[in-house]
């Protein structure tokens, strides 16, 4: 996988574009939102309402003297006791939203955490693979000299052997230390919000 930009960025640079293009936590915010309506909704239990009814009749006492009647009423509710229902219920809106802040916190760790943790692997893995490198040019350096001194006739086949084996070992962690870089990367990119 190829580098991510910004991928050197200091932990609090990528925790912040992360917890921005994260999907839950805009989700939290809207339902954080929708809890601090509701309680707005809730504390107009404490005011008075006003209700207004109209009604429009065709009537009377002969089908064909029927005549029009029109009624109006206006209500005016207070509501002063009802055993504290506006009140807790008021309470409980505050409740479920101090929920929703905690969660949203925690989700921001959490990401957080995802974040430094995947930074690191790619910061480790780009260690291994400076490590690995240098392994692969030593092992290669040992193989031809390990072929000269055969060759000369002062070494064996056991030292080609085994310098053949060093060669292929390096070969093989220098493989593993790319797959790693790619995966840290990829977990980093999952991390950062991307799908």
């Amino acid at each position: 996988m190829n580098a991510i930009e910004g991928e050197d960025r200091d932990i609090d640079t990528l925790a912040e574009q992360a917890v921005d293009t994260r999907p839950e936590i805009a989700s939290l915010n809207e339902q954080i939102r929708s809890q601090e309506m509701t309680i707005r909704s809730l504390q107009g239990g404490y005011g008075p309402s006003i209700g207004l009814a109209t009604g429009l009749t065709d009537a009377g006492e002969k089908i064909n003297q029927l005549g029009w009647n029109f009624a109006a009423g206006v209500t005016f509710t207070w509501p002063l006791f009802q055993g504290g229902l506006t009140k807790e219920q008021v309470g409980e809106a505050k409740a479920n939203l101090a929920a929703l802040s905690a969660q949203t916190d925690l989700t921001r760790q959490q990401i957080r955490l995802q974040v430094d943790q995947a930074r690191l692997a790619v910061l480790a893995a780009k260690a291994s693979i400076s490590a690995t490198a240098e392994a692969l040019i030593n092992a290669r350096e040992q193989l031809r000299l390990a072929e000269g001194r055969y060759t000369t006739g002062v070494g064996n086949i056991i030292e080609l052997g085994d310098a053949q084996v060093a060669l292929t070992s390096a070969e093989a962690q220098k493989v593993q230390s790319d797959y790693n870089l790619a995966t840290a990367r990829a977990q980093l990119y999952q991390a950062l919000g991307g799908l």
